[in-house]
C-alpha cells in the first residue's frame, strides 16, 4: 500500500468517511480545462488575500496620521514587505479580472439556465462583494489619489434621495471625520466583507454540489468522472501553483509604488480617478450629457445595469443554452462586454476630461453595429442538407468579440487624427469581420 493510500485510509477510519467523493461531487472529465476552474482560482485568490492581508495587518495602523506612514514602512523597512504588499495588490487585481472573465464565460455558455439560476444570483452578489473589497481597500494606504477618489465616490450618494442612501452613507463615513471614514472602511474590509464572502461562497458551493457543472454545449453529461483525490487535487494544485508563480514573478518585476500621502493641499493639485476596475463607470459619468445635476441619470443607468445583470436568469427563460437559441441576449452580452472594455481604455486615455456625448454615440453605436452584424452572421441558423437546422459554433462569435475589442480600441487611438479616420476604421472593421466570419464558417462546413 502506497503512502497516499495509507493517508487516505487513515482519514477514512478516523473521520468515518468512506471516500472524499462522499463529501465532494466527483469531477466530470469534460471540466479538466482552465475555463471550468476560474471559480476555483477565485477561491484560491481570496485565500491568498487572507494570508497576505493578515501579514500586512501586523504592521498597518488604520489611523489618518499613521496609515500612509505604516504602509510606507511596510514597503521600505519590513523584509520582503514591498513584495508582500505588491502580491496582495496584484492578487486583488487578478481576482477582479478573473471574476469578470468567470461571469462573462458563464453568461456566454448559458450556465445560468435552469436549474442553476441560484448559482448566478450568488455569483453576482459575490462579484459585488469583490468590488466592495476593491473600493474599501483602495482607501487604506491613505494616499492623495485613493482618498480623493474615494471621497468622490462617496459624494455620488448625495445625488440620490437621503432616505435611500442615508444609512449607507452613515455606514461608510460615520460622523464625517477622516478618522471615522478610515476606521469604517478598514472594518468593512477586514471583517464585514470577509464574513459576507464566506456566507455566499458557502451557498454557491452548496448549490454546485447539488447541481454540478453545466456540460459543454452539444455534449452530454455522461462522459466519465474523476475523484477529487487524487485527480482533482492534483489538477487544482497545478493551476494554483501556476497562478501563484505568475503573481510572484509579476510582483517581483513590477513592484507597486506608493503615491504621496493625503493632504488637502496635495488633493487640490490632482485629478481624482478611481482604480482601473471602476474606470468604465468613471467614463460614463464624464459624458457631457450627465454633467451637473444630470449625473443622477448616469448613476441610475449604472444601477439598472447591475439589476438587469442580477436578473438575467429571470429575463432569459425561454430557449436553451446554445447561442443561436438566445441570439438577442447573447448579442446584448457581447455589446456590454466590449463596451466595458472600451470605456475602460477610453477613461484611461482621457483622465479628467469631459467627453462630448456625440463621441460616445459614435463609438458605442459603432460597437453595437459591429456586434449586431457579427451576431447575425455568427449565430444565425442554417438549414443543412438533411433539413435540420444547425447553429454556428459559438467560438466564431467569441473570436469576433475579441476582434471587435481590438478594433474599437484602435479606433479610439485614432481619435486624435480626426473622426473621419475613426469612422472609416469602424467601417473597415465591420467589413473585415464579415470576411473573417465567412471564411471560418466555410472552413467549418
Amino acid at each position: 500500500m502506497s503512502a497516499s493510500e495509507k493517508l487516505k485510509q487513515w482519514f477514512e477510519e478516523r473521520f468515518g468517511l468512506k471516500s472524499v467523493d462522499s463529501i465532494l461531487r466527483p469531477i466530470p472529465n469534460f471540466s479538466f480545462r482552465p475555463d471550468y476552474w476560474l471559480g476555483a482560482l477565485l477561491a484560491l485568490g481570496f485565500v491568498l488575500q487572507g494570508i497576505t492581508g493578515f501579514l500586512l495587518l501586523l504592521y498597518y495602523v488604520p489611523t489618518p496620521s499613521q496609515a500612509w506612514a505604516s504602509t510606507h514602512y511596510i514597503m521600505t523597512s519590513v523584509p520582503y514587505g514591498s513584495l508582500l504588499l505588491t502580491f496582495h495588490l496584484y492578487d486583488a487585481y487578478a481576482i477582479i479580472l478573473i471574476a469578470f472573465l468567470h461571469m462573462f464565460r458563464n453568461f456566454f455558455v448559458g450556465s445560468y439556465k435552469r436549474p442553476r439560476e441560484s448559482m448566478w444570483f450568488y455569483g453576482v452578489i459575490l462579484g459585488l462583494i469583490t468590488l466592495g473589497f476593491g473600493f474599501t481597500g483602495y482607501l487604506l494606504p491613505w494616499t492623495v489619489i485613493s482618498k480623493s477618489a474615494t471621497d468622490v465616490g462617496i459624494g455620488m450618494l448625495n445625488y440620490f434621495p437621503s432616505w435611500l442612501t442615508g444609512p449607507l452613507k452613515s455606514l461608510l463615513v460615520g460622523n464625517g471625520t477622516d478618522a471615522s471614514e478610515l476606521t469604517r472602511f478598514f472594518a468593512m474590509h477586514v471583517i464585514l466583507l470577509p464574513l459576507l464572502l464566506a456566507l455566499f461562497l458557502s451557498l454557491k458551493i452548496f448549490t454546485y454540489e447539488a447541481h454540478g457543472m453545466a456540460p459543454p454545449l452539444g455534449k452530454s453529461k455522461d462522459q466519465g468522472q474523476t475523484s477529487w483525490y487524487p485527480g482533482g487535487l492534483l489538477y487544482l494544485t497545478m493551476i494554483g501553483l501556476f497562478y501563484i508563480g505568475g503573481l510572484l514573478i509579476i510582483s517581483s518585476m513590477f513592484p507597486a509604488t506608493l503615491p504621496p500621502a493625503y493632504s488637502v493641499q496635495a488633493a487640490m493639485a490632482i485629478t481624482p480617478e478611481p482604480d482601473w476596475y471602476f474606470l468604465w463607470i468613471y467614463q460614463i459619468l464624464k459624458l457631457s450629457i450627465f454633467g451637473g445635476p444630470n449625473v443622477i441619470y448616469a448613476l441610475t443607468l449604472i444601477s439598472l445595469l447591475f439589476v438587469v445583470l442580477f436578473f438575467v436568469p429571470v429575463i432569459d427563460l425561454k430557449g436553451g443554452r446554445a447561442p443561436h437559441e438566445r441570439p438577442v441576449i447573447f448579442t446584448l452580452g457581447m455589446i456590454v462586454a466590449t463596451s466595458v472594455i472600451f470605456l475602460t481604455i477610453w477613461a484611461y486615455l482621457t483622465p479628467g476630461q469631459t467627453v462630448p456625448f456625440y463621441q460616445a454615440v459614435l463609438y458605442i453605436g459603432g460597437i453595437a453595429v459591429v456586434e449586431g452584424i457579427a451576431a447575425y452572421l455568427g449565430l444565425k441558423r442554417r438549414s443543412s442538407g438533411s433539413g435540420k437546422v444547425a447553429g454556428v459554433h459559438p467560438s466564431i462569435a467569441m473570436l469576433t468579440l475579441v476582434a471587435s475589442i481590438i478594433g474599437a480600441s484602435a479606433s479610439l487611438l485614432m481619435l486624435e487624427k480626426g473622426y473621419l479616420i475613426s469612422a472609416l476604421l469602424l467601417i473597415g472593421f465591420i467589413y473585415s469581420s464579415i470576411v473573417s466570419i465567412s471564411k471560418i464558417e466555410a472552413k467549418r462546413e
